[in-house]
């Protein structure tokens, strides 16, 4: 993981929000807890980097993120399970965080 420490990511990226970056997307990850359960959930849309450190945003003609969705959620009790899902899931461009953890940037806006 490219600016900040890949350990500090596995132990902390789950509680407060964290915003990666891959090809030309951001990938803006965030979790809560209600009700006894767990949930993470990634939205992404178009950005650009900035002195390979910082990105700002691709707006289109309404003020809206260009391409913004909500492209991965899962929720359950357990914290490990959420965790292991999100690592696996092939969102960035079909591939898993594993897959595309050396070139992934973790950015500040």
């Amino acid at each position: 993981m490219i600016k900040n420490e890949l350990e500090q990511f596995l132990d902390t990226g789950w509680y407060n929000e964290a915003t990666l970056f891959f090809k030309g997307k951001i990938y803006w990850c965030e979790g809560y807890t209600q009700d006894n359960q767990f949930t993470f959930f990634v939205n992404s849309w178009e950005a650009d980097i900035i002195e390979d450190c910082y990105y700002k945003s691709k707006i289109d003609s309404n003020g809206q993120f260009v391409n913004y969705k909500e492209i991965y959620r899962v929720t359950n009790a357990d914290m490990d399970y959420v965790k292991k899902q999100f690592l696996e899931a092939k969102i960035f461009e079909g591939k898993s965080f594993w897959e595309i953890e050396p070139e992934l940037k973790w950015l500040e806006e």
